[in-house]
């Protein structure tokens, strides 16, 4: 009986050590990772005499030490058009013909932590013709022979690129502007017994006579990530919480001293507790797309 107990003992200690071996072997086998922490730009740089925009990325990776890797910025149009911007002059690209741009890391600690990555875009080589557009960044980590590690985050802004605008027939027209002077805020406000906040903003825009548009300002994290809205009247095309004003200028150059619209604090979709947002106001055509960038608006609420 004490034979049988023994052979028993061990081989229960057996099959702990077989387990034990074989969630060690699991473990050193976690595929690479990373976490996004935030991203920010400094517009209208120089390197090399060259005009762009400096992104700075940080971030931690884990599981990569010694691994070659690459942080990939893919460009894209985020409003009606859609889709990645295409690459015209072999530069600067993605090898499925993308505008991309790459900086090469190989971590040598794990985990290891990169708290200003540095990634220099010429704005030539967005290869847009001249406009105004609204454009985003799709950010990921990968492997330098391919594949994608981690998505790390999607940023949005606005381009401009200055240029002779023509009808279609070619003839030149004049471009349309805007100047912006002021943006102000009534919190805790009253509109049809909804509590919320009313915005104030003081511009003008010229060359616009006879041309609807609208004072678009849309809501986002102070990081720039878009709220969502599904409330109709406070949402964008593409579903971000949004509240516009109408305009249709009556002279070539029209001045809006106190524009004001709107917004419940009820259609924030943000968690309990202090939020940090800003508004992005924006002058927009009436059919869709951008006459000009105003101005960024910081502010924070509770819920």
């Amino acid at each position: 009986m004490k034979k049988i107990l023994l052979t028993a003992a061990m081989s229960m200690v057996s099959l702990c050590s077989s387990l034990f071996l074989s969630a060690k072997n699991t473990n050193s086998k976690i595929s690479p990772y990373a976490t996004f922490d935030k991203l920010w730009i400094d517009y209208d740089v120089y390197e090399n005499s060259v005009r762009g925009m400096k992104i700075h990325i940080k971030f931690t990776a884990y599981e990569m030490l010694n691994m070659d890797a690459y942080v990939a910025i893919y460009f894209e149009h985020d409003d009606e058009v859609g889709g990645y911007l295409k690459d015209k002059n072999d530069k600067y690209n993605s090898s499925a013909g993308e505008v991309a741009v790459y900086k090469s890391i190989k971590p040598l600690y794990n985990p290891a932590v990169y708290n200003d990555l540095e990634v220099f875009m010429p704005y030539n080589e967005l290869d847009l013709d001249p406009g105004e557009y609204d454009l985003s960044m799709d950010v990921k980590l990968i492997y330098k022979t391919g594949g994608v590690i981690s998505k790390l985050t999607t940023y949005y802004f606005e381009y401009s690129k200055p240029g002779t605008t023509t009808t279609t027939g070619g003839a030149p027209v004049t471009k349309i502007t805007a100047t912006f002077k002021d943006l102000w805020v009534d919190f805790d406000v009253y509109e049809n017994s909804q509590k919320g906040m009313r915005i104030h903003t003081k511009f003008s825009v010229e060359n616009m006579k006879g041309t609807e548009g609208y004072l678009a300002l849309y809501f986002e994290k102070k990081d720039g990530e878009r709220l969502k809205s599904s409330t109709t009247g406070y949402k964008s095309t593409s579903g971000q919480l949004a509240v516009y004003a109408s305009i249709n200028p009556a002279y070539d150059k029209t001045d809006y001293n106190d524009l004001t619209a709107f917004i419940p604090y009820s259609v924030f979709n943000v968690p309990a507790g202090k939020n940090d947002l800003k508004i992005d106001a924006d002058i927009i055509y009436k059919a869709g797309g951008m006459v000009q960038h105003l101005k960024y608006y910081e502010f924070w609420i509770n819920k």
